[in-house]
């Protein structure tokens, strides 16, 4: 099977990576645009990533070396149920503590403290440590990490730099990309990796596109980097999002440097106001912004209705994307590129693997939207017409099938109706209970279980070497 692969960066280089170590291809091309810049903001991941670095076989120390990596234990939102309601953690790894314990003796704790009572691990994130034995993903330089699966992994793939000016289509899909510089590329199947453009699957092969609009307030972003001010403090093993007054502000530690992003409605506030915000937010932490180069980021948040249209699959920002709340967009990367490697390891995939992995990737998408809806609809802020509305949106609890499984609708039956946490690998319940929402009961009693079990995890979690100090070993 002849593979061509459009558009590069790390949903393109990921994807050049999987087919060529895991298939058997009789040839795999890469084109890409010497005119379309990469997005590049793809630098915070979740644990799931290391299922697909295992399945490659990608050494994770080289890896953090090559990419300016750092580690990462957890989501830290801040801000997010009142303007000032300080901090709550949505840690990886297992639940220790039981919930429901924590909710009946927990009449003096706060609720921002929920997952560091249950999750030793979210308080080894907050203690500002690392722990190699737990669960944990990267933060990384996505162009770099691009780059570095490139010359690892990719050396038999064909490079092409090089405008695509068209297609031409037969009964089975696309037949040919017409280039620029006139020469025609073949293939049995073309990946879609063009990002928000979707070159091939939303241009060429003209498949709908499904806006979140409904569940996602969001639609911008501006994206910048800074210079640590104190990296042996700042260097955390944790994204931390912070709402401000039209959306939410990301701030990404990296071993060399921060990178941050703002991510905004434009029905709320200009362009160039939402710049301002972000500017003054980072200079209140702190920053020197005055040699800051500021990226806008128009965001097309949605899905296509199918991902796999005939011989034409989309990988990454061209499938589909979110927004960049809870490190969903390299996510979807890495899950859809397994799932295709399910659907391609025996060769040219039937109609109904297709359909499979058409039903899989939008399932995906849909409760992973439901899910990013849920910190927005939990908020109490109203102090400001994009909070307001937040706060006084209505959602589809009833929703299509798809949302029955995890979603809002799955949430509001755990609230209401089991009085329960029925599914303690999603992330819901760090979620709810961080937003002070609980499906317990609370009731007041004399117990101290959960003070004492928090006390005994953080005289182990002192042991621990800070993230800088792990860090200084590799780097």
């Amino acid at each position: 099977m002849r593979i061509c692969i459009v558009g590069g960066g790390s949903s393109g280089w990921m994807t050049a990576t999987t087919v060529t170590q895991l298939l058997k291809c009789d040839g795999v091309t890469l084109i890409e645009s010497p005119n379309f810049p990469i997005s590049g903001v793809g630098e915070s991941t979740i644990q799931q990533i290391r299922g697909w670095l295992d399945l490659i076989g990608v050494n994770e120390t080289e890896m953090i070396r090559e990419t300016n990596g750092s580690f990462k234990h957890s989501i830290k939102f801040t801000n997010f149920l009142k303007k000032d309601s300080g901090s709550f953690h949505y840690p990886f790894g297992q639940v220790i503590h039981n919930p429901k314990e924590w909710w009946e003796n927990s009449s003096l704790l706060s609720s921002n403290k929920y997952a560091e009572d249950i999750n030793p691990v979210a308080l080894v994130a907050e203690s500002g440590k690392f722990d190699s034995s737990t669960a944990y993903s990267f933060h990384f330089d996505a162009v770099k990490f691009g780059q570095y699966l490139r010359k690892t992994y990719c050396n038999d793939v064909k490079h092409i730099t090089a405008e695509i000016v068209g297609c031409e289509k037969g009964e089975n899909g696309i037949e040919y990309l017409k280039l620029d510089n006139g020469d025609i590329v073949e293939a049995d199947l073309f990946i879609d990796c063009s990002g928000f453009k979707s070159l091939l699957l939303g241009e060429y092969m003209e498949e709908p596109f499904i806006s979140y609009g409904h569940l996602i307030p969001n639609d911008t972003a501006w994206a910048t980097q800074v210079s640590y001010t104190d990296k042996e403090k700042q260097l955390v093993a944790y994204t931390e999002c912070t709402a401000i007054d039209n959306g939410w502000v990301w701030n990404i530690p990296l071993w060399e440097r921060i990178g941050t992003g703002y991510v905004y409605s434009s029905k709320y506030v200009s362009d160039e106001d939402a710049k301002q915000e972000f500017v003054s937010h980072l200079q209140s932490k702190g920053f020197d912004t005055s040699e800051c180069v500021f990226k806008r980021i128009p965001m097309r948040i949605g899905r296509h209705e199918r991902t796999f249209v005939k011989n034409v699959v989309a990988i990454g920002l061209s499938a589909g994307f979110i927004e960049p709340l809870e490190s969903n967009g390299l996510f979807t990367v890495h899950q859809n590129l397994i799932d295709l490697y399910k659907t391609l390891r025996r060769g040219k995939p039937s109609q109904y693997m297709k359909d499979m992995y058409n039903s899989a990737t939008s399932l995906s998408f849909d409760e992973f939207a439901d899910f990013v809806a849920a910190h927005y609809a939990l908020t109490q802020r109203e102090d400001t017409p994009y909070w307001r509305d937040n706060f006084n949106r209505s959602y589809d609890l009833v929703g299509s099938g798809n949302f029955d499984k995890y979603g809002l609708t799955a949430f509001s039956r755990e609230l209401y109706k089991f009085s329960s946490y029925n599914n303690l690998n999603s992330g819901f319940h760090y979620i709810a209970s961080g937003m002070n929402v609980s499906s317990y009961t609370k009731i007041n009693c004399d117990s101290n279980t959960v003070e004492v079990n928090a006390l005994q995890w953080r005289s182990v979690v002192e042991t621990l070497p800070s993230l800088y100090d792990f860090l200084m070993k590799i780097h």
